[in-house]
């Protein structure tokens, strides 16, 4: 795709069939021009404005109107690459997989500096796009020839997200470890450091329990600030019900909230019932749930932690059977979830346990949850609460069975 001013000369002679003869005229030798052809010697601008003028008579006497225009010509691989990839850049229109070989073949033409610095804006492309394959390929590759990386921390820590949306971690952790000797240290940390707690939070989704524990207990040690001694028993909590020592886990919940604010207390309060619903033991469900519901009333924010403190409480209330207070918890997060953003996924969760408890005197209900489900299912392909609100139909209203058939069917 990207011609040198010589190969170009050659493709536009080759294009109107033109003799090396008939183009050189009385101005050049054929050698020369056979030359420039084959690489051997440079087109230089002087030469290239007799060849453009040669070459525009004659097209013009055979009744051939095409302006060759010099500055083109002389455009060299790395330029027309360059302006290739900033069009492309600030195009709206999305560039298909099949042709992501002109990016390669642009990149290519590129100086050390110049890839990397479009490498970056291509991962960052790709990222906003939630291409995140692309996106790491991208920003892996904008690594490569150069010796100190630029924003290195924040490159990382976007590996971390990218990596968790494709559900990879152990491809950050290997990256982690490979460029996380060419940090600047920070000597005098405030808090936490938020790379950190995603190198720990690799670890765990790729089940490296003992090391991420190990890691977390390392950190804590040197940890200084209330905030970072709560971050990391938190994960430390959290590792412990992973590695299977629930006991563990649940005394260090509830040691770690004594002392913080009702969020925080919730926060906590709510692993532990998840933990307990998990073991099935109802004895810390109902202690806890009273704890957390208690908490609660404080409460008014709409944010992911509220949406996931009303989810578990909707389900510790159902093991408990206290389906009324259930229903209420799971409708109070479906009301947050509606002021948050990407979180389709968590509202299908509340919508399909929602619909596992919900009987005939709920109809309302049921149709304002199904409105909902009808606007998320458009996006979102999950049938499975689509398959039991049927199932509701069928057990309470059959009468309505087949309409809602139809509806659900053209979804």
């Amino acid at each position: 795709m990207f011609l040198s001013p010589e190969e170009k000369l050659l493709v536009l002679r080759k294009k109107y069939k033109i003799t090396q003869g008939e183009l050189v005229g009385e101005d050049i030798t054929r050698v020369f021009l056979g030359m420039i052809e084959i690489g051997k010697r440079s087109l230089t601008e002087k030469t290239a404005k007799i060849l453009c003028k040669n070459l525009q008579n004659i097209l013009l006497s055979r009744g051939i109107r095409e302006e060759i225009s010099i500055s083109n010509l002389m455009k060299t691989k790395e330029e027309q690459a360059i302006e290739f990839l900033n069009n492309m850049l600030l195009s709206e229109i999305d560039i298909s997989n099949e042709n992501l070989w002109i990016i390669e073949e642009a990149l290519y033409e590129l100086q050390h500096k110049e890839r990397e610095e479009f490498c970056e804006k291509l991962y960052l492309r790709f990222k906003n796009r939630k291409r995140y394959l692309l996106a790491r390929d991208y920003l892996l590759k904008s690594f490569h020839g150069v010796r100190k990386i630029r924003d290195l921390k924040n490159k990382l820590l976007d590996m971390f997200f990218i990596s968790e949306q494709l559900q990879d971690p152990q491809g950050a952790i290997y990256i982690y470890k490979k460029f996380c000797n060419n940090l600047e240290k920070n000597k005098h940390p405030q808090k936490y450091d938020e790379l950190d707690y995603a190198y720990i939070k690799a670890l765990i989704a790729a089940q490296c329990y003992d090391v991420a524990l190990e890691t977390t207990k390392a950190l804590l040690k040197k940890s200084k600030d209330d905030e970072s001694i709560y971050v990391f028993r938190n994960l430390i909590a959290e590792i412990l019900n992973k590695q299977g020592n629930t006991e563990e886990s649940i005394k260090e919940y509830a040691s770690l909230v004594k002392g913080r604010g009702e969020k925080e207390k919730c926060l906590g309060y709510s692993e532990i019932i998840k933990i307990a619903i998990e073991i099935d033991d109802k004895e810390n469900i109902k202690k806890y749930y009273e704890k957390c519901k208690h908490n609660l009333s404080e409460q008014s924010e709409c944010s992911i932690e509220m949406l996931e403190i009303l989810k578990t409480l909707a389900n510790g209330a159902t093991a408990l059977y206290k389906l009324k207070d259930a229903k209420a918890y799971y409708l109070e997060a479906l009301v947050v979830s509606n002021s948050l953003e990407n979180v389709e996924n968590q509202k299908i969760s509340i919508i399909s346990e929602l619909l596992d408890i919900v009987d005939k005197s709920d109809f309302y209900s049921v149709q304002s949850i199904e409105k909902e489900y009808l606007e998320i299912v458009k996006n979102n392909k999950n049938y499975i609460p689509g398959i039991k609100f049927l199932k509701y139909y069928e057990k309470f209203l059959p009468q309505e069975l087949k309409n809602k058939f139809e509806l659900f069917l053209n979804q």
